[in-house]
């Protein structure tokens, strides 16, 4: 009986370490497959580098652009305001009310 369970448990142990090394192999086959893989991404994104670092350069030249834009508005709201009260008295109804007519009269 001594012997009987000594080899279950031989056999049971056996069986437990060819499972386990057959797990250990495919594990390392798997690494390699994403070694692979890695490299191959890692080669996509240098090939596309060149491209963020422009598409990043065009971000900021629009973001100053942007900064410009904004300061020229606000210059043409205040030209706008100062125009409205010197000229026209904040009077605006009444040139929107002559546009207007002109257009009518034109058609």
């Amino acid at each position: 009986m001594n012997e009987k369970g000594y080899k279950k448990r031989l056999d049971f142990q056996q069986k437990m370490i060819s499972r386990q090394s057959e797990q250990i192999e495919d594990l390392k086959l798997q690494i390699e497959k994403q070694k692979l893989e890695l490299e191959e991404k890692d080669e996509i994104i240098n090939s596309v580098s060149h491209l963020r670092k422009e598409l990043s350069q065009n971000v900021e030249e629009s973001k100053k652009y942007k900064e410009e834009y904004e300061k020229l508005v606000d210059e043409v709201k205040l030209m706008k305001d100062t125009f409205d009260r010197e000229i026209f008295n904040n009077r605006w109804w009444l040139i929107r009310l002559l546009v207007k007519l002109i257009k009518f009269l034109m058609k």
